[in-house]
């Protein structure tokens, strides 16, 4: 893992690296984002200056666990992109853009009333194809396929709530 690590820190490697923490932020992805905060570089930024908790805030997922994840890895709130908004600037403008619409949660057509994951045919075809392909060593990767198909399911895009806790806590963080 330290070979890992080093290859991360290596300056020739860094902008690929920042790059997937980059890409998992604006996923909204808490797991990943708290995995590749390992790496380093929470304040690396990208195009316009927006830094990885500004693209999740911008993002179309944006995730109040993802949030927490960047400023505990050392993400600064106060950061201002090349327009001069911090995230807490975008998460308001976002707020309210979202409450000015009626709220509608949309549930996916995957999930069954316990949210939990419908397969169409296509995609049990797929799994089994996976099964059929992988033989005995296939339990994992299916465990992971369906990890992934289902939280795809529940993701929710724009979700009100999220953006409410996320403005709570970057008003907190920046306050400190």
């Amino acid at each position: 893992m330290s070979d890992f690590c080093d290859l991360a820190r290596d300056p020739a490697h860094r902008r690929n690296f920042e790059k997937l923490l980059y890409l998992a932020a604006v996923r909204g992805d808490a797991d990943l984002v708290a995995e590749r905060l390992g790496w380093g570089y929470p304040n690396c930024s990208f195009a316009k200056g927006r830094t990885p908790l500004i693209a999740n805030v911008r993002g179309s997922s944006p995730s109040a666990a993802t949030v927490r994840a960047l400023l505990a890895g050392g993400a600064d709130p106060n950061v201002t992109d090349d327009s001069g908004l911090t995230a807490l600037d975008y998460a308001r403008r976002k707020l309210v853009r979202l409450q000015a619409r009626p709220r509608r949660r949309r549930k996916s057509p995957s999930l069954d009333e316990n949210d939990q994951l419908l397969l169409s045919p296509e995609e049990q075809e797929e799994l089994d194809e996976l099964r059929r392909r992988l033989g005995p060593d296939a339990r994992e990767a299916v465990r992971i396929w369906l990890q992934e198909r289902l939280r795809a399911a529940r993701r929710v895009f724009n979700d009100p709530e999220q953006v409410e806790k996320i403005v709570e806590i970057l008003a907190a963080a920046g306050e400190q």
